[in-house]
């Protein structure tokens, strides 16, 4: 009879949850915006059921669990089988919802659904819409399609990887936002093989790192023969480690935001960055900043001090990076401003300022925004003030050359600066764009007047270099040829050769021209990226003697 009983109880209970199911599905007002547009009703209602789900999941991230559905909780298996034992990736496509173990399977599944692709028919243009959960992409290309998919199958692979890496690593909660995290990176081409004397490209990111891992295995002397690199390593796992910095590759990822990453620390170091508790962590004795952890404090200690010394003047920077940025833009803005904006005059140095400042001739940002804001105050009537809105702490700037008893407070720190300048005549250092403020003890901000050096950089500065600090784009050109091609054992060469010099018509004494003829050159040659990120660098000195 209890049997019974528990039985009836299951099926009403069955009951009563599918009614409000199907009342749910009825409502009138949901039905209109279907029919409005279907892909973006589905696409925001899994958002926000997804953000729900994860939102109200416990600290082991466990998936909350459907009618008859087990839950699926995160396995703890040893360290170095994380990426192989326990995997249980999800096919995320719309009414599919299929678990996998096997890998392989798993990618010829989610192939399958290639063919059950949304078709939007514009004025004769098909557009293609993946009905992955929370994506939502859309192209016109088949191609590119197929590619978007397949990165699908990977990043669901990386997806339950860090899913069971949190239970190993013991590690809490994400607590960013996870409506967006399976928006994937743009892929309008196919992945290609850049490894010299190979021209292979593939329409699967999981085959074409499969490929690349045959070139590593095959070669004998640990040589990167990626184009333009020419790397040599002791052992072949350094340069497995070096090669995924050319392909891309991820081993892991953030199962709530979605967030991938090419080790087990950067994972960690994301969620501890957002469960720093106020009485703990590490502060930095430079700024005050809190850090997470000490390994973390000593990467962002690095930041204050300067190990690179610009030839051109008194300015030191902490990576290469800044100090090409520095370059790139203090010394060489007139050359290397060749991004046009196509609404005004302006030119950027990077796509990246370019970006930055076409928004600035439209005022949709902020309308959306007001719209937005406004929005969200009135669907959280009910909550309270602290939800509603976050406290902001006020940072105050205080003057360090005022008298103590007539210290002028500011509340932002371009005005600190003006009254620096206009009534002190302060100078910030040459090189640097603006003057940088520090925390102090009592809390206020403070004008930063002390620069962390290392030794040879501080000596280099103060002593001088063998020649004047004179600007490259009034003193040197180059002409630049190519001597040969890449091949399997180096990459490509160039030749560089200084002009002449402009001003060599004007008539010198002998003595100034021996000295102008006995200068040195030192030319720094950065590898960057499209945001202007050093991704390799190579310094050439040479004694040039030129008329």
């Amino acid at each position: 009879m209890e049997e019974n009983n528990i039985k009836s109880d299951t099926t009403k209970l069955k009951l009563v949850r599918c009614m409000e199911w199907l009342q749910h599905q009825n409502d009138p007002k949901k039905l209109s915006l279907q029919n409005q547009n279907d892909i973006q009703f589905i696409c925001e209602t899994n958002a926000h059921r997804k953000k729900f789900l994860l939102s109200v999941a416990d600290d082991h991230a466990t998936v909350p669990a459907g009618i008859d559905e087990p839950a699926i909780e995160p396995k703890t298996v040893p360290l170095r089988r994380l990426r192989e034992e326990g995997l249980q990736m999800l096919c995320e496509w719309q009414a599919c919802k299929t678990y996998y173990t096997n890998y392989q399977q798993f990618q010829k599944h989610v192939a399958t659904h290639a063919s059950d692709l949304h078709i939007i028919d514009k004025e004769g243009n098909v557009d293609y819409v993946c009905l992955w959960d929370v994506c939502g992409h859309s192209t016109s290309d088949f191609n590119e399609m197929v590619r978007h998919i397949n990165y699908h199958a990977y990043h669901a692979r990386l997806l339950a990887i860090g899913f069971n890496g949190r239970a190993t690593l013991k590690l809490e909660r994400c607590k960013k936002d996870s409506t967006k995290r399976n928006q994937l990176p743009p892929l309008k081409s196919k992945h290609c093989c850049m490894w010299v004397g190979c021209s292979a490209s593939f329409n699967s990111i999981q085959v074409f790192f499969d490929h690349v891992k045959q070139h590593i295995n095959n070669t004998d002397e640990f040589l990167c023969s990626w184009a333009g690199c020419g790397a040599v390593f002791p052992r072949r796992v350094l340069l497995t480690m070096h090669v995924r910095s050319h392909t891309r590759e991820r081993l892991i990822a953030c199962f709530h935001c979605g967030h991938h990453f090419a080790c087990n620390r950067k994972l960690s170091d994301h969620l501890l960055r957002q469960n720093v508790h106020p009485g703990g962590g590490y502060s930095c004795s430079m700024c005050g900043i809190t850090c997470a952890s000490e390994y973390l404090m000593r990467e962002h200690e690095r930041q204050h001090v300067s190990a690179y010394a610009c030839a051109l003047c008194d300015m030191s920077a902490p990576t290469p990076a800044a100090l090409a940025h520095h370059v790139r833009y203090r010394h060489l803005a007139g050359h290397t401003r060749t991004h046009a904006c196509p609404h005004c005059p302006y030119r950027a140095v990077t796509k990246w300022d370019l970006r930055k400042h076409i928004p600035t001739h439209t005022r949709k940002k902020k309308r959306k925004k007001r719209e937005e804001d406004s929005s969200d105050v009135e669907v959280s009537e009910g909550n309270s003030e602290e939800e509603v809105k976050k406290e902001r702490v006020k940072k105050q700037y205080a003057c360090h050359m005022c008298p103590e008893k007539e210290v002028k407070i500011f509340s932002r720190g371009t005005r600190l600066t003006t009254h620096l300048v206009k009534v002190h005549g302060a100078q910030w250092p040459f090189g640097h764009s603006r003057f940088r403020y520090q925390i102090s003890e009592d809390g206020m901000y403070r004008l930063t007047t002390t620069r962390f050096e290392f030794e040879d950089v501080s000596k280099k500065i103060v002593d001088g270099y063998s020649w004047p600090k004179e600007s490259l784009t009034n003193e040197f050109e180059f002409n630049l040829k190519q001597t040969a091609v890449a091949t399997e054992t180096s990459p490509q060469k160039f030749e560089i050769s200084l002009k002449n010099n402009k001003n060599s018509d004007t008539e010198d004494d002998p003595e100034d021209k021996q000295n102008k003829n006995n200068k040195a050159v030192e030319i720094m040659m950065c590898d960057v990226d499209e945001h202007g990120n050093i991704i390799s660098t190579e310094t050439i000195q040479s004694d040039v003697v030129y008329t």
